[in-house]
């Protein structure tokens, strides 16, 4: 286990804290590695963030020695062994995460009781506990093993009626099982064809079709928690892939009632999810009205200090944005800048949320010092978009071509036409961005017209033409969105420039 691993494991535990942490004095103490304590607690303390600082103060030594290397194995098998004491009441917050986390424990235990040859009693009450709460969570996996080894010790124990019926069930479990992993590996594959640049658009639809039947079938015949599960986000990547956002909110709303109808199985997350997601559906079909109706029921629900407070936010302030209510979308901006979680947050939030402060000022002209805007990289570490390919750099990309017309700006635009030329050439697959491969080239004409509004204007008319009836594709999400949906964004441009 990688370093970093350990103590990410470390803070994982402290975050859920239980018995054994409460006594890390007792539990790593160990005159066969006295350093073993020390070592757990700079770690929790921050104190050693590396191999070799921490086989430095511990050994005086380097990462590679042995007697280090032994030292760490020694820690990262005590913090699994933990994983037995963690508490699924204070851990998980529905009823089939606290089963599911249940099932495997007993399992566990079960199977090394059986192998410490511990009394026979042991063994099979926890196989049958696990066995109650594999049934309880459908889960085909955990069934498997579970029916399986009790079907061995039945025929241990010379009990033959209790055998067939294990036997049954494991044969029925790994059946099911069986088609829950099909759903598993096709979703998979699709989130691989997701990120995949080679792979055209139509090839990733015509696959992700083949598959969402397929899935539909499973889940019709199962119907159990995991097939509803995957067969749902197989439906939103092809609904994605196809351009086909009704079904996406079909699939949602297909998996809200299969929760509605077990409240066992519905968590916390799956309604974040689903309201979330939802979200990203209205604006994908341009109903910022319904979207936004949404973004105030779930918001309605949540907690201001949680990340998906900040991500409905979010969602809230693009279908503003969209919609033109930009007002509304600024006072959503300031709303969660100025929160105290968003305060705590660590950088990666906080520049997400500054990326839109160009697009507000631009709109709306006057509530953003340009200092802070410069400050953002806005104008400046142009390098930034060489070396780093995330979506987000098209925002940050767009936000500093806006911001320099807001500014009048236009020796530096003329400066950046190179530029603007090789970023499109050597990061905007148009067959990934559609959309933004054709906003781009239009900023070209721009630039190639010394941004004469009306020779610019003409030129780009039926580019402009070929966004306005796209309402949306599968890249315009909270990765990779449009702050503005780039058509209105077009002509804001075209009213701001000088009349030559």
């Amino acid at each position: 286990m990688e370093f970093s691993e350990i103590k990410l494991l470390i803070n994982f535990f402290a975050k859920n804290r239980h018995d054994f942490l409460g006594v890390p004095d007792v539990y790593f103490a160990d005159k066969n590695y006295p350093e073993l304590l020390w070592f757990y607690k700079e770690i929790s303390k921050g104190s050693i963030n590396n191999d070799q600082d921490a086989a430095e103060k511990l050994l005086q030594s380097t990462a590679t020695n042995p007697a280090y290397q032994q030292l760490k194995a020694e820690l990262e098998d005590r913090l699994v062994n933990l994983v037995f004491g963690l508490d699924p009441e204070k851990l998980m917050n529905s009823m089939l995460g606290r089963s599911s986390f249940r099932a495997y424990i007993y399992f566990g235990a079960a199977m090394i009781l059986r192998q410490q040859n511990a009394s026979a009693f042991f063994s099979d009450h926890f196989f049958k506990k696990a066995a109650d709460y594999a049934t309880f969570t459908n889960d085909g996996m955990i069934g498997c093993l579970t029916d399986l080894m009790l079907a061995d010790r039945m025929a241990i124990k010379n009990r033959p009626d209790d055998f067939y019926l294990y036997r049954d069930r494991f044969k029925k479990s790994i059946k099911q099982f069986e088609l829950e992993a099909e759903l598993i590996l096709m979703q998979r594959e699709l989130d691989i064809f997701q990120v995949a640049s080679n792979i055209s658009q139509y090839k990733n639809a015509a696959k992700a079709k083949r598959y969402y039947l397929r899935a539909k079938k499973i889940h019709q015949q199962l119907k159990t928690f995991n097939s509803n599960f995957y067969y749902g986000n197989i439906a939103f990547i092809y609904g994605y892939f196809s351009s086909n956002f009704d079904l996406v909110e079909e699939a949602l709303n297909e998996r809200e009632t299969f929760y509605l109808n077990h409240p066992e199985y519905y968590s916390d997350f799956q309604k974040s999810f689903i309201a979330l997601s939802r979200m990203l559906a209205y604006i994908h079909l341009r109903q910022y009205d319904r979207g936004k109706e949404e973004a105030r029921v779930f918001l309605g629900k949540l907690n201001a200090n949680s990340s998906d407070w900040l991500h409905a936010l979010e969602h809230y302030f693009i279908l503003c944005m969209h919609s033109g209510n930009f007002e509304q979308a600024l006072n959503i901006y300031y709303e969660a800048t100025r929160s105290e979680y968003f305060i705590n947050s660590n950088q990666e939030v906080k520049e997400r949320w500054h990326y839109f402060e160009p697009y507000l000022n631009f709109i709306l002209p006057g509530h953003f010092p340009k200092e802070s805007i410069n400050l953002l990289g806005f104008l400046d570490e142009i390098s930034y978009y060489t070396t780093h390919k995330e979506d987000n750099n098209i925002i940050i990309m767009i936000g500093q071509i806006i911001v320099m017309i807001e500014m009048g700006d236009y020796d530096k635009l003329y400066d950046r036409t190179s530029y603007l030329e090789s970023y499109i050439r050597k990061y905007v697959d148009r067959r990934i961005y559609p959309r933004t491969f054709i906003f781009l080239n239009m900023l070209l004409t721009l630039f190639k017209n010394n941004f004469q509004k009306t020779k610019s204007q003409k030129q780009a008319a039926i580019s402009l033409e070929k966004l306005k009836p796209v309402p949306g594709n599968k890249f315009f999400n909270t990765e990779g969105l449009e702050v503005i949906p780039y058509e209105k964004l077009w002509v804001a441009i075209l009213e701001k420039l000088k009349r030559h």
